[in-house]
């Protein structure tokens, strides 16, 4: 087998260089993140990355990839010198290089046929309209060629997929490109169960047998040794060590990451220091035939003292676990019985753990200060004392306890989360894959800490995708679509058991999954049932309104305030809330009425420059950092004023043309319907076509979206102009309407756009809105206005009732949510 490692090294050896970098540098304030630093790749190299949390592999990698820019250093590529302050991932991927990230670069809100194709777009022509059906099959081929019998529909939006699921999709959009060279793989693994880490690890293989570079980044050192050709240590930023990998072992690995202390204990030592502990039932957690949603006939007693481990397949139950008994822990509810404080430790750190904008202490401190009374004062010196505590007992890397914990490497902002559940003092501790992405050294310092908490008879609870971590466990659940196949004690646990435990009858995972999909309603559902049932009751009370004159009527009252609810769409998708939307509206009706009335080319003209300068809004934005709610405001009050020097009462006339335009009589529908049909239309379209699609990927991940090469100032700005088109027609049609200008008639539309976007299934968060919805939205909104007028009622209760049905849409929302999870 030796002869085997040195004659594979000696072909390696033999190859040529791909990728070259010299003295790379890159500090962050205080911080030195890469420190001189030259690494060379060669050509169907596979080369192992180590170090502990903070060593700056992830940096290095950002570097290489064109993701940041490093402030000394060189870098050639297949021998070409690369300019580094050109050298961006757009130039990367041109040159073949393609990144899997740790924290995973997709876009949730997005099918995952769509995540594809914002990742390889350049691969489509142009001109052709089909470009969904090539994206869908770029994502089979390269899901079936990665990962055989996947089981993930490419249809399917991304959010409905396991973290599992979900890094294979990151994994196989890397590898479909044919145009691939190297491939940057950051703990890719992490999430994958064992089937699909070892149909992974023969791709890497072969590939690499075809001339495709890795740099491979993990902590499971076992994998490494099966792939890997070469090893390079880093340790604060700098080369450690490296070698071939016939020159290295695990043990050497830990010991020089290290410097020789760590991996003092061999495997039998750490399975004898699994002491029998005493068992503490005052604290407990009892399923007595339990069954909800995904969860089925549990019946298990578990006690303080234990350490208790869920395994088994990926997307079986294990999490749902973890989350009943956390979610159910101050409920009484029948089957479950639970006794002692409960504290959680999330598995997706980025989406459910930490408070990024928040500083390490209060990510550390907060569910303490939550378990306290409501109004009690908080203790600096003591607050900062059990952060202290915790940063020294976890040896969490950072500048300042201040700092953003963003600033922080992923494993470190792991220990912070740990850090978190472990200073509530909690009876029962819930571990979601904690050492998920955490290295060597610090895995076994969790080791050490888990088990302590339970030699104090608590009870944790650990839910791993690392089997070499059931050794730590006193008892292990191997669960199985949702019901627990099996039980072993820790002196009893044999994996192949396990294995065959875990594996019985899953075959019926996939179609259990896509039948709950195809269950799942449409986002507008509600924003449709109330405008019908609205609509319903004041037809009801006057039977005129069901008639077509009476539709009409009440279209062509609306039909403005749509217009901005569209146009607010568009801002919501991208994250953003327009504040002037409906200033910006009557500045345009104001305008209509009059230097277009006296002068067409020059009204033209303003109406132009006035779109221009919306659409600018996006670019300022970008440009200078201002939050969008205050540069949206501040021009509000800028559309507002230049209204008022305009015209400053009501009046001026509409040029005939135009009121001819938008209100042309035919047999079929009103001119001004007509134009809102065909903008609902267009918008819909524009949301589903191939920039639609980027600028929804912008309003759910930018960073994901930027490292793909597409610019957010591009993003911003054709955002903000589109949305411009959609308002300054809002605008025209009001002028259309009433033949005059009333710079205040639009001004209550702002927030009711706003409103209306929501009750149609938008989120704030950006990224998920649906125009369909906006204008159902919009419509109940009116409706309410127009059940009131029918009732008598006094119009001052008008944003009251709405206020009302925006709260009773969201809470039917939430529960609809709460169901589906």
């Amino acid at each position: 087998m030796v002869k085997g490692l040195e004659m594979q090294t000696e072909t390696k050896g033999q190859q040529e260089l791909f990728l070259k970098a010299e003295n790379l540098l890159k500090i962050y304030g205080p911080t030195t993140a890469v420190n001189h630093l030259s690494i060379e790749l060669k050509k169907g190299e596979v080369l192992a990355l180590v170090g502990g949390n903070g060593a700056g592999k992830s940096t290095l990698t950002k570097i290489l990839s064109g993701v940041i820019t490093s402030n000394e250093g060189t870098l050639s590529i297949e021998g070409e010198a690369v300019d580094m302050n050109k050298y961006t991932p757009a130039v990367a991927r041109t040159k073949g290089i393609r990144v899997v990230h740790q924290e995973l670069s997709l876009c949730k809100n997005l099918t995952v046929y769509e995540n594809f194709y914002i990742e390889q777009f350049q691969r489509f022509d142009k001109k052709d309209m089909k470009w969904r059906k090539q994206a869908k099959e770029m994502a089979r081929e390269a899901l079936d060629r990665v990962f055989p019998d996947h089981g993930i529909d490419v249809n399917a939006g991304l959010a409905t997929l396991s973290i599992a699921q979900q890094q294979m999709v990151e994994i196989a959009r890397a590898t479909s490109d044919s145009e691939v060279k190297m491939l940057v793989l950051d703990e890719p693994t992490s999430s994958l169960p064992a089937e699909q880490t070892s149909q992974l690890q023969d791709y890497i293989k072969k590939s690499a047998g075809e001339g495709i570079s890795y740099i491979y980044i993990s902590h499971r050192l076992k994998e490494i040794m099966f792939l890997a050709d070469r090893i390079f240590i880093m340790q604060n930023g700098a080369e450690k060590y490296q070698c071939p990998i016939g020159e290295t072992s695990e043990e050497d690995m830990v010991a020089r990451m290290g410097d020789g202390v760590v991996g003092e204990k061999t495997a039998e030592e750490e399975k004898t220091a699994m002491a029998p502990i005493e068992i503490n039932k005052n604290i407990k957690v009892a399923f007595d035939n339990y069954s909800n949603g995904m969860l089925k006939k549990i019946s298990k007693e578990m006690y303080g003292g234990e350490i208790i481990a869920l395994t088994g397949l990926e997307g079986n139950g294990q999490l749902e676990f973890l989350q009943e008994v956390f979610f159910q822990a101050k409920k009484k509810k029948a089957g479950l019985h639970i006794q002692g404080k409960v504290a959680y430790v999330a598995g997706d750190r980025k989406k459910e753990g930490i408070f990024p904008l928040w500083s390490i202490t209060d990510n550390t401190i907060i569910s303490k200060i939550a378990r306290g009374a409501l109004f009690a004062p908080i203790s600096t010196g003591r607050t900062n004392e059990i952060v202290e505590q915790w940063n020294q007992r976890l040896k969490t890397k950072c500048a300042s306890n201040e700092d953003l914990i963003t600033s922080l490497s992923g494993g470190n902002q792991q220990k912070v989360l740990i850090a978190r559940a472990m200073a509530v003092d909690a009876d029962i501790i819930l571990l979601d894959d904690p050492t998920r992405g955490v290295d060597v050294g610090t895995k076994k310092e969790l080791y050490g800490v888990f088990q302590e908490a339970a030699k104090e008879g608590k009870l944790v609870i650990w839910r791993t995708s690392d089997d070499a971590e059931l050794e730590y466990c006193t008892r292990l659940f191997v669960l199985n679509a949702g019901s627990v196949a099996g039980e072993f004690n820790h002196d009893e646990f044999e994996h192949s058991s396990m294995l065959k435990l875990a594996f019985q009858n899953n075959e019926k995972k996939a179609e259990n999954l896509e039948k709950k999909k195809a269950k799942s309603p449409k986002l507008y559902l509600l924003a449709l049932i109330a405008m019908l049932i609205l609509y319903v009751v004041c037809g009801a009370l006057s039977p005129s309104i069901f008639t077509k004159f009476g539709v009409e009527l009440l279209a062509v009252g609306f039909t403005p305030f749509i217009f901005a609810a569209l146009a607010q769409t568009f801002a919501i998708g991208l994250g953003h809330i327009d504040l002037g939307v409906g200033a910006f509206m009557g500045l345009v009706n104001v305008v209509c009425a009059t230097i277009l009335d006296q002068n067409n080319a020059l009204g033209i003209l303003c109406l132009l420059g006035l779109l221009l300068v919306y659409s600018c809004m996006g670019l300022i934005i970008y440009w200078r950092g201002v939050p969008p709610i205050i540069v949206t405001l501040g021009m509000s009050f800028v559309w507002t004023g230049m209204a008022y020097v305009l015209q400053d009462v009501p009046g001026g006339h509409v040029p005939e043309w135009m009121v001819h335009l938008f209100n042309a009589n035919n047999p079929v529908l009103q001119g001004i319907l007509i134009w809102l049909i065909l903008f609902i239309i267009l918008a819909i379209l524009i949301y589903r076509s191939r920039y639609g699609t980027v600028m929804r990927g912008f309003g759910n991940n930018d960073t994901a979206m930027r490292n793909s090469g597409w610019s957010k100032a591009r993003a911003y700005w054709a955002t903000y102009l589109i949305a411009g088109i959609f308002a300054m027609m809002g605008g025209i049609a009001q002028s259309a309407i009433t033949g005059a200008s009333d710079v205040n008639a639009s001004a209550t539309y702002t927030m009711l756009t706003v409103a209306a976007v929501i009750i149609g299934g938008g989120y704030f968060s950006g990224g998920v809105v649906t125009h369909v919805g906006a204008v159902f939205g919009g419509i109940s909104l009116t409706m309410v206005s127009v059940l009131l007028g029918l009732l008598k009622v006094s119009t001052d209760y008008t944003a009251t009732i709405q206020g009302l049905v925006l709260i009773l849409i969201l809470s039917f929302r939430l529960l609809r949510k709460e169901k589906l999870q």
